[in-house]
């Protein structure tokens, strides 16, 4: 019982720490089949063993090896292969069709577990499939063109094959806030702490603002942001290159932005009138980004007014510097 207890415990504690659960799951399902058909040998060869070695052509005749030779019959009653050693006797006749039935339940019950594995498996594949369907069917009704559709079709595929979801955003709307909140702290405070408009801010802000961060998608050439735009949302690369961008059709890159990087921050304290762009942002390749919306901003700066009229200033202190 010891022993079957740590076998639980290891899978269970792998299945935890793998990427590939499925995996884990379907070499749990064999594990159970071959330890299955070790029991079932081990009882076969106690049969023999009372018996009697080499009595019958149905127990082992002692010339083999007596576990190989158990465990061959043992996997082909449970296979339901057929052809086994004909019993002679009464006690024979009802270990097989003890051992017949077991290995029917037991066998069946395996398939359709692993079964259930690989139907999970298709269920969220299908799921994007049917996405990607309904999309291009809606799109096509529209008028959109083909070109557009195609780009349309390549965030779906480029999203899928990244993440294997279409709606990050709800992933980990289940958890509780803490651990939401802890998460967001390791993956973005020691970025947005770098931001100059935020060095100055109580730490308490900022894990505030981290979980207002929305991870967003851009494909190759498309436009982030354009020259001349209200700008109500802050930026922060998580992966991929943006561009900044000028000159007779955008030929002219200014500046090449990598992970870690951050704009727009001066679009979050825009004064009246709202702040502009001063330049376009393209995305170099497939870029992951994170935004702050204006809205989400000031939602959460609501319990810091203080701060607030801290960052007012040192934005209108820094708009004077680039204007």
């Amino acid at each position: 019982f010891i022993k079957i207890q740590t076998f639980w415990e290891f899978y269970d504690r792998l299945d935890q720490q793998v990427t590939s659960a499925y995996i884990v799951r379907v070499a749990r399902i064999m594990t159970y089949m071959l330890y299955f058909i070790h029991v079932e040998a081990c009882l076969y060869f106690a049969v023999c063993v009372y018996i009697g070695v080499g009595k019958d052509g149905w127990v082992w005749s002692g010339k083999t090896n007596p576990y190989i030779h158990s465990m061959y019959l043992a996997t082909k009653t449970a296979a339901c292969i057929g052809n086994n050693w004909n019993p002679t006797n009464v006690l024979e006749f009802a270990f097989m069709t003890f051992y017949w039935l077991l290995g029917i339940f037991i066998f069946a019950l395996l398939i359709g577990q692993i079964r259930d594995i690989f139907r999970a498996l298709d269920a969220n594949r299908d799921k994007y499939r049917k996405s990607i369907d309904q999309a291009m069917f809606y799109l096509k009704s529209l008028g959109v063109p083909q070109e557009m559709r195609d780009r349309v079709k390549l965030w779906f595929t480029y999203n899928w094959d990244n993440s294997k979801t279409l709606d990050e955003n709800s992933l980990l709307d289940p958890l509780p806030k803490k651990m939401k909140t802890d998460m967001a702290i390791h993956v973005h405070l020691s970025t947005l702490s770098k931001v100059s408009l935020f060095q100055d801010c109580e730490k308490s802000l900022l894990n505030d603002l981290v979980l207002k961060l929305k991870p967003v998608l851009f494909l190759p050439g498309d436009y982030i942001c354009r020259k001349g735009e209200v700008g109500t949302e802050m930026y922060i690369v998580k992966m991929g290159l943006v561009e900044v961008v000028g000159g007779p059709n955008n030929s002219i890159v200014f500046a090449t932005l990598k992970e870690g990087s951050v704009f727009g921050e001066i679009s979050l304290l825009a004064l009246a009138g709202g702040n502009r762009r001063t330049a376009d942002v393209r995305s170099k390749g497939f870029s992951q980004l994170f935004l702050l919306s204006k809205a989400d901003f000031e939602e959460a700066m609501e319990d810091y007014p203080e701060a607030y009229k801290m960052l007012k200033h040192k934005s209108k202190f820094v708009s004077f510097i680039i204007g």
